[in-house]
């Protein structure tokens, strides 16, 4: 991983800590109903862990650089091949956020508005380093996004 993509990593993860440091806080007030919806940190981070690997799959193919970054990311170790069957295993992934508020971003508006804004940025955060992390952002990769952009808007 060169040094740039270390910085955004560590940028990223700075900024993803204090989302859930502010989640934990949501939770803790009683405002994230847990019975419904679960841990609301292990809620969020995979719904980010969905659409980033969304992203990660839309040029058809799951880089070694994308693997690294996205294990970086999440902790994790997956090998690309680990991350094919992955996805193969949980399709249909494809609720990301194409032409409809999704759900995760709706239920966070409610409860906080600044957060959902807040949620929103590092999820197309993301998703652009992740698709940068193989070199190039792939045409299907920026298509992606950018209607992910729109979808988040």
């Amino acid at each position: 991983m060169n040094s740039r993509a270390s910085i955004e990593l560590d940028n990223f993860a700075e900024k993803l800590e204090a989302f859930y440091a502010s989640c934990e806080e949501l939770e803790g007030s009683g405002a994230w109903d847990v019975d419904e919806l679960g841990p609301m940190c292990g809620y969020f981070e995979a719904d980010l862990f969905a659409v980033t690997l969304q992203v990660m799959r839309a040029d058809g193919v799951f880089e070694h650089a994308e693997a690294e970054v996205l294990n970086a990311m999440f902790g994790t170790d997956y090998t690309p091949r680990q991350l094919g069957q992955l996805y193969r295993d949980a399709e249909p992934l494809a609720h990301v956020y194409v032409g409809e508020e999704p759900d995760a971003l709706t239920v966070l508006g409610r409860i906080d508005p600044a957060l959902r804004d807040e949620y929103r940025d590092l999820l197309l955060e993301a998703c652009r380093i992740v698709s940068l992390s193989d070199g190039v952002a792939e045409k299907s990769e920026r298509m992606l996004i950018a209607a992910l952009r729109e979808a988040l808007a």
